[in-house]
């Protein structure tokens, strides 16, 4: 399977995978995000896995931020959203998409690359370690109701 940059004719399977991975994200606002990310060519970009008989099996969405938890140098490139369809896990599609990602933030001038994902997901920590990413801390995020 191949990797590349998100073409504009990728727009609906790349919806898909975001419903995948996000799929308590309201519809309205998957499409808000995806606009706002084609609309920046310079702070973001999305990689895609291409599969062998067409379509895509995964993608990658990374940007650059200018600082990130357990990172020394700024700017820090910082993967957003990574999916694999389940058929292609396990089969370094995943860590395609992460090198491409990789080499767009040091093109960006970055020395760094972070991530985050959820205490729950073991699949995401256990993919993070085996491209040799380090946990660098976890957070424990609150929420109070107001009345």
């Amino acid at each position: 399977m191949g990797v590349r940059r998100l073409k504009p004719m990728d727009r609906q399977e790349w919806r898909r995978m975001r419903r995948a991975l996000w799929p308590r994200c309201a519809d309205d606002v998957l499409d808000a995000e995806m606009a706002s990310i084609l609309a920046d060519h310079d702070g973001q970009a999305v990689f895609v896995a291409v599969r062998p008989g067409g379509g895509l099996g995964g993608f990658l969405e990374t940007s650059i931020h200018p600082h990130a938890i357990g990172c020394q140098t700024h700017p820090v490139g910082y993967v957003e959203g990574w999916y694999v369809d389940p058929e292609w896990r396990r089969t370094k599609v995943g860590r395609k998409l992460l090198y491409a990602a990789e080499a767009w933030a040091l093109a960006q001038g970055c020395r760094e690359m972070a991530s985050d994902t959820l205490e729950s997901n073991r699949a995401g920590l256990a993919a993070h370690l085996a491209c040799g990413y380090v946990e660098t801390g976890r957070l424990i995020h609150f929420n109070k109701r107001l009345a």
